[in-house]
């Protein structure tokens, strides 16, 4: 089997603004070039006027390090090699796995009943009506299950099916993922239930915030006295929870602090460390992967390999350590729903995780010459045969027409 894939001085890389420097090529925002300050799309830092700008308007940038200033290239190896996986894989719990195809038919129903229940719940806070929480508990509970069963078909669904208003299907990735990342964790049945209700209603205070300031591209057309009150969502979405549930504290505190860093940087009480509850800290991270990787008005959608690259730079920064590894045992560095490209040409999606992160089982869409299957096969990169194949890249949504 092919060994990690090693810096060759091409690649292009997620980086915080705080991370750029002078003569960094920066290849594409987090936002579409024409919401932003800079004329062109595609330009090197040549100013400390640019520094700037990027740093009040973008959360992330993509850096292309073939065409940034030569003098970068130990910096970048370095920077690259952070969000290898140098670590030892860590094993799962003896047992067999369930194969996610079994779980598919149960998983497609639990998954649409979440979504369901959760625009709702929206729609009724919208009104000013209190969301029936007793319904999104027992589609809580259904997730739950299914995810206890086999954690990655729900979460093969959150990634394949693409549609829908964004409030509405980040809702439902988060309470996917918080399931699934408390279950990997050992959490209890109770806290699973409180981790997919928390995920689910992480933003139902944004439908008190104004359609005009939710559908604006970014934060860069906002005047600071309209991000504070965007920013203001958390508040206005733990005072809806809080009056209609008794587990409110645990929910609450997940919705409050969400959007807190571990390094003090966050809103809207800029908490620090274990200031942060674990359940919000533990949000946190599950927020921003699948931000990074969904479909917006704006930006460039990183792949979930980007994204988790990026997640595994921040740890000790914007997130806790300890948790930013449990994530990326719980999910792998290609996570479930990844459409990737393997070895030997073929191209398929990642269907469940083995244990192995680099080495999970992948349903096999398209032949080596990119021609659709007559009949999909699924392989198992850490099993058998399946050992002589490994992953070579993950690919964009919309590659060879397949979109997610």
């Amino acid at each position: 089997m092919a060994d990690t894939k090693e810096f060759d001085g091409s690649e292009t890389m997620i980086l915080a603004p705080g991370e750029l420097k002078m003569g960094m090529y920066v290849s594409y925002l987090d936002r579409p070039w024409t919401d932003s300050p800079f004329p062109f799309q595609g330009f090197r830092i040549e100013t400390e006027a640019e520094l700037k700008k990027l740093k009040d308007s973008c959360e992330y940038v993509f850096v292309d390090a073939g065409n940034s200033k030569t003098g970068y290239e130990n910096y970048f190896a370095q920077r690259f090699r952070r969000s290898a996986d140098e670590e030892p894989e860590p094993e799962l719990p003896a047992g067999e796995l369930i194969p996610t195809e079994k779980e598919f038919p149960v998983a497609k129903t639990v998954h649409a009943e979440l979504r369901h229940t959760m625009i709702e719940c929206y729609e009724r806070a919208a009104q000013g009506i209190s969301p029936d929480l007793t319904r999104l508990e027992r589609a809580a509970r259904n997730v739950v299950n299914s995810i206890r069963r086999s954690p990655d078909a729900l979460l093969y669904f959150v990634r394949t099916q693409s549609g829908g208003d964004y409030l509405y299907r980040h809702g439902v990735a988060c309470a996917v993922m918080l399931c699934a990342f408390g279950h990997d964790m050992g959490k209890s049945y109770q806290s699973l239930k409180t981790l997919t209700m928390g995920g689910a209603l992480l933003d139902i205070g944004k439908t008190r915030v104004s359609s005009d300031l939710l559908n604006r591209p970014r934060a860069t057309e906002l005047t600071p006295g309209e991000l504070q009150q965007l920013r203001r969502h958390v508040e206005r979405g733990a005072e809806i929870v809080s009056q209609i549930t008794s587990e409110g504290s645990a929910i609450v505190t997940m919705i409050m602090s969400h959007h807190e860093r571990y390094n003090g940087t966050g809103y809207p009480r800029r908490l620090a460390g274990d200031q942060i509850p674990r359940f919000a800290q533990m949000a946190s991270i599950v927020d921003m992967f699948d931000a990074m990787i969904s479909e917006r008005s704006y930006g460039r959608r990183a792949t979930p390999y980007e994204a988790m690259r990026y997640i595994k730079t921040q740890r000790g920064e914007e997130f806790n350590e300890s948790l930013v590894q449990a994530f990326r045992k719980a999910f792998g560095t290609y996570p479930t729903g990844t459409l990737v490209q393997l070895s030997n040409g073929e191209v398929g999606f990642v269907i469940q995780q083995t244990g192995s992160r680099l080495q999970p089982r992948v349903y096999v869409l398209l032949d080596n010459n990119k021609n659709r299957l007559s009949e999909f096969r699924v392989i198992n990169l850490n099993e058998g045969a399946g050992r002589d194949v490994c992953i070579d890249k993950s690919l964009k949504a919309g590659s060879y027409g397949i979109d997610y």
